[in-house]
């Protein structure tokens, strides 16, 4: 197991639980230009100009951590896949017999 990211990272796991992950830092100055992000050009005054920023920064973020993912999911096969989702069925089938999580809890039929 991995140690925890430090504070204010967001970690995206694989689903699959191979251990691989993809960890995003907190928002920062220097994330910003990592990013190589700037202003809109067009922005009026400099508060459009920080929000263009942020805004692009966002989305210049979202589209790494979805390329990571999709990057990593191509390295499993569908057998891979469908052998996960075999077992979360058997454990929720487990659970769902299990009967009520909580003593207040009307049972599913």
């Amino acid at each position: 197991m991995s140690e925890a990211p430090p504070f204010g990272t967001t970690r995206y796991l694989c689903p699959l639980e191979c251990g691989w992950h993809h960890d995003v830092p907190p928002p920062s100055p220097q994330r910003v230009v990592e990013l190589g992000v700037t202003a809109d050009p067009a922005a009026r005054d400099i508060h459009e100009a920080i929000s263009s920023v942020a805004t692009r920064a966002l989305y210049a973020e979202a589209d790494r951590t979805e390329t990571a993912l999709r990057e990593h999911l191509d390295t499993h096969t569908t057998e891979q896949f469908v052998r996960v989702i075999h077992d979360l069925r058997v454990e929720v089938g487990q659970l769902r017999s299990a009967g009520p999580a909580r003593p207040d809890e009307e049972p599913t039929t």
